[in-house]
C-alpha cells in the first residue's frame, strides 16, 4: 500500500483521539476540531505547475524520457511537506501554500542527478531532495519560497557493492529501510538500524538528517556507520572518501551528515555492515522505581553487556 497523502497507516484501521488528546491539541497547538471531514486529495485546488516550458524540456531531455518530470496534482501534492505534526495538520487541512513544487523529477543515476542540478541553476529553480518523505523538521519545503522541484531518489534503489571481508556496503540513497535490509540479508549482513520511520524511510535520508533509531544502543548512528558518502552539486562531484579513525584534517563527512541536503544530493553512502544474528531475544524488565531502573541501565551502558536496543520508560 502507497504512503497515504496525508500520513501512514491504513485508514480502516483509524481510531478516534481520545478527549484528552483532543484537548491537548487544541490547549497547546490551537488545533480546532474540523466541523467536517478532512479535505480529501481529490478536493484540493492545485495551481499549474509554474515550470517554464523550457526547463521542462531541458529536464526532460537529461532524465530520458518525459514520464521523469511529472508535474500531475497528485503527484506534486504527495511531495508537499513532511511528515511533522504542523506539516500533517496544515496538509489535512488543505493548505497548500509556498510548499507545492512545480514538478518531481526521478534521477536514476549519480549524472543524472548532477545534469538536473545544472539545469536548476540554469533556470533559476530550487531543488529539495526527497527520500521517503518522512522530514519532521520541514526539510521538505524551502526557505525561498520561489519555484521549487522535488528530486525523488526513488529509483536510485540498489545495493552497489558489499565486501564481506571487510563488512561494507555501498547503497544507492533512494533504498528504504526494508529494501536494504533484504538485499544486505541476502549476504548474510544488516544494517542494523531501524528508526520509527524505518518503512518509509531511506538510506539516503538516514545520512542526511544523522538519523537514530532503535537498536542504535547496539550498532550505533546512522552517522557512526558511515565511511564515505558520494554527492552530486551544481559544481559537480564531492566525494568524502576517508581512512578509517584518519587523523588528516577536517573530516567532510561530518560537514554531510545531517546537513538536510543542503550542501547537495547524497547518490551514494559506504557503511558498516554486521552479520545477521544468529537469533533474536527481546525482553522486558520491571524495577521499583525510575531511579533503580536508570542505574541498571547505565551499568549495562558503561560496563556491558550492552543489548542492541536498550530502553527505559
Amino acid at each position: 500500500m502507497d504512503m497515504l497523502w496525508s500520513g501512514w497507516g491504513d485508514p480502516a484501521q483509524a481510531a478516534p483521539l481520545p478527549d484528552s488528546v483532543i484537548g491537548l491539541l487544541r490547549d497547546l497547538l490551537g488545533v480546532k476540531p474540523h466541523e467536517a471531514a478532512p479535505v480529501a486529495l481529490d478536493d484540493l485546488t492545485v495551481p499549474a505547475s509554474p515550470l517554464a516550458p523550457a526547463a521542462h524540456r531541458a529536464l526532460a531531455a537529461a532524465l530520458g524520457d518525459e514520464a521523469h518530470v511529472r508535474t500531475d496534482a497528485e503527484t506534486r501534492v504527495r511531495h508537499t511537506r513532511g511528515k511533522s505534526t504542523p506539516d500533517l495538520l496544515r496538509i489535512r487541512g488543505g493548505d497548500l501554500a509556498a510548499a507545492l513544487p512545480a514538478a518531481v523529477l526521478l534521477p536514476a543515476t549519480h549524472e543524472e542527478v548532477l545534469a538536473v542540478l545544472r539545469l536548476c541553476a540554469e533556470h533559476g529553480l530550487a531543488a529539495v531532495p526527497f527520500g521517503g518523505g518522512t522530514s519532521v523538521v520541514g526539510g521538505l519545503a524551502p526557505q525561498a519560497h520561489g519555484t521549487f522541484v522535488a528530486l525523488d531518489l526513488r529509483r536510485m534503489n540498489r545495493l552497489l557493492d558489499l565486501d564481506p571481508v571487510s563488512r561494507t556496503a555501498t547503497l544507492q540513497p533512494g533504498l528504504r529501510g526494508p529494501e536494504a535490509e533484504a538485499l544486505l540479508a541476502e549476504h548474510g549482513f544488516t544494517l542494523g538500524h531501524f528508526p520509527q520511520s524505518y518503512e518509509w524511510a531511506t538510506v539516503g535520508g538516514f545520512a542526511a538528517t544523522r538519523s537514530s533509531g532503535q537498536a542504535s544502543a547496539g550498532y550505533g548512528r546512522f552517522d557512526e556507520m558511515v565511511l564515505s558518502l558520494t554527492l552530486a552539486t551544481p559544481e559537480g562531484t564531492l566525494d568524502t572518501g576517508r581512512a578509517p579513525r584518519s587523523a588528516a584534517g577536517p573530516d567532510l563527512r561530518q560537514l554531510v551528515l545531517g546537513s538536510e541536503g543542503a550542501f547537495g544530493v547524497i547518490t551514494s553512502v559506504t557503511v558498516r555492515v554486521r552479520p545477521v544474528p544468529r537469533t533474536r531475544v527481546y525482553e522486558g524488565w520491571s524495577f521499583p522505581g525510575f531511579d533503580a531502573g536508570a542505574a541498571a541501565l547505565r551499568r549495562l551502558a558503561q560496563d556491558g553487556p550492552r543489548p542492541t536496543v536498550l530502553r527505559l520508560s
